[in-house]
């Protein structure tokens, strides 16, 4: 007997016993390698097939949440749904809603692995990819703990608006991506090409641009100091001291020189240059300092013939109610945004893309000014301080000490502010003068949908060189030594109008605009938006859109 005759092969599907080339021993050689390439895509299959039966198989529950998270369902139609409220049934049902997620990973590898078989010309190497049975689990696996953090539990629009706060480009795009299908955000299947010319910088990025464009992006010390002073774009540093990966402009810093204008010459100057421009204006006003400071200074030089609307909400008249009573109601027109009403009996979610601060204005564009209290920040410190009071009068050295893994950039552009840099409140406004004003001129205007003759009438009321030239040159005139103390120097200003002592005294920042992320996954420095479909995060209508021509913005 010929030895191994008696043997089987160890994979009887792909192998049969052959003699060797000696022919005095049966070996084992692979059949016809169409058969192995057969045998290997059944394999792969049913491996994919078994994990989706055994952790994403579909059930009818989940057809009622995926109902039940777009609003379609009562909370006495979702009665198959487990929980007792509507915050407890959302909650298994936006859990409930990864398995399908898990289905599109799976599917995904399954198509590239068999396409993978195809194209090979080894048996051993088609039968390897079959049982990549690591591959596969790991594609299915959860992401990092911080996308599962963020997952957790059912997303806020003000949450998702936060997302690149808490996760880098990378992983924050890829969980933004899952959102917007899960409560189908993104209603656009198709996109016309883009014909006109990009520019050759941006001055607003989402951070999802990176990832856009392959950008495998890990924080940069220019990120963390954007996350320090509450960036929700891609942090743009305007003293050109620290890059980012993309091309990036921003306004520049002007010459202080030998300024010594008071905030109340800036401020009347800014009011008189507004009404001369002869149009009638709407003032957003919120009730805080920043929007109040503009509306004191507008009330003070406005012609006879002038023409202001204030718009507001009952949280703007809640924010200075004496102001209200006594400057604004029966003396000047008010407008009330519509407030879309909110089903209270199932679940609700509006869009994170969805920037509704100008939406009640913009019919009004075209004759009139539109003028924010945007900017007042940046002018006068940052919302870092404001919201840790022991930053004020915390050691710097002590503060800067948790960037030591970048701090060699961080002294670079602290070495490129104008004035010396002793206190963390003087760094921390550096920073948000320096890195966010980009961002503050635009976050609000991407709501307008790249309408450049909209938002050719929009005023912040801080953004002029005047108001950056005393916000430079008056560092003391920003905060003393407590929060009430912030903006201080402003709510001097509206006192001497105003003489209400208690808002001079007690009055601190809260933070009002509500700014989501906004449709535009861009502005260039032609002011041109970049965006495509309801959210551009649909990396497929994006390139429908503008093919490679967004590979111009890498650096």
């Amino acid at each position: 007997m010929i030895p191994g005759s008696n043997q089987s092969p160890s994979d009887i599907e792909t192998m049969d016993m052959v003699l060797n080339a000696e022919g005095n021993r049966f070996v084992e050689a692979y059949k016809d390698i169409e058969i192995v390439r057969t045998i290997a895509e059944q394999r792969l299959t049913k491996m994919c097939d078994d994990l989706l039966d055994l952790r994403f198989s579909e059930t009818i529950l989940e057809a009622d949440c995926f109902e039940w998270l777009r609003g379609k369902l009562s909370i006495n139609d979702a009665t198959m749904i487990p929980g007792d409220t509507i915050y407890d049934k959302s909650r298994f049902a936006f859990l409930a809603m990864r398995a399908p997620e898990g289905r599109k990973a799976i599917a995904a590898f399954k198509e590239k692995q068999i396409e993978a078989i195809r194209v090979s010309g080894s048996a051993e190497e088609m039968l390897s990819i079959s049982r990549d049975e690591k591959a596969l689990l790991s594609i299915t696996e959860e992401e990092c703990p911080a996308c599962m953090g963020f997952l957790s539990d059912v997303p806020s629009p003000h949450k998702i608006s936060t997302i690149f706060a808490r996760l880098d480009a990378n992983c924050g795009s890829d969980v933004l991506r899952k959102l917007v299908n899960t409560f189908s955000f993104e209603t656009k299947i198709s996109e016309t090409p883009f014909e006109g010319e990009l520019g050759s910088t941006l001055k607003l990025a989402r951070p999802d641009m990176l990832d856009v464009l392959g950008v495998e992006h890990e924080l940069s010390a220019l990120d963390r100091i954007g996350r320090e002073v509450g960036c929700k774009w891609v942090a743009n540093d305007r003293s050109k001291t620290l890059l980012q990966p993309l091309k990036m402009s921003a306004t520049d810093m002007p010459q202080v020189g030998s300024f010594d204008s008071s905030f109340t010459d800036v401020a009347d100057s800014r009011a008189a240059d507004l009404w001369s421009e002869k149009k009638p204006i709407i003032l957003y006003w919120s009730g805080g300092i920043d929007s109040t400071t503009a509306l004191v200074a507008l009330l003070k030089i406005m012609p006879h013939d002038g023409d202001l609307t204030i718009c507001c909400n009952e949280n703007s008249v809640a924010e200075y109610p004496e102001f209200f009573r006594k400057h604004i109601e029966g003396k000047l027109t008010v407008h009330t945004p519509t407030i879309k009403d909110v089903p209270t009996d199932r679940f609700y979610i509006s869009s994170a893309f969805d920037v509704p601060v100008f939406a009640n204005a913009l019919t009004h564009l075209e004759n009139s000014l539109l003028v924010t209290g945007e900017l007042g920040d940046q002018i006068f410190g940052s919302v870092a301080f404001v919201n840790d009071a022991s930053k004020i009068n915390g050691d710097l050295e002590g503060y800067l000490s948790q960037f030591s893994e970048t701090r060699d950039e961080i002294d670079a552009l602290n070495a490129a502010c104008p004035i010396p840099i002793k206190s963390i409140t003087t760094l921390l406004w550096w920073w948000n003068f320096s890195c966010k004003w980009e961002e503050v001129v635009w976050r609000s205007l991407v709501h307008l949908d790249g309408d450049i003759n909209k938002f050719k009438n929009i005023r912040h009321f801080f953004n002029t060189p005047d108001f950056q030239r005393w916000s430079i040159a008056n560092d003391d005139l920003k905060i003393k030594d407590t929060i009430a103390s912030y903006k201080w120097i402003a709510k001097d200003y509206i006192h001497d109008f105003s003489n209400d002592d208690d808002y001079r005294q007690n009055k601190i920042k809260v933070g009002s605009l509500g700014v989501f992320l906004g449709k535009a996954l861009g502005v260039d420095n032609k002011d041109t938006f970049i965006a495509a479909g309801d959210t551009s995060t649909d990396v497929a209508l994006i390139r429908q859109r503008y093919g490679d021509q967004l590979q111009r913005f890498l650096r």
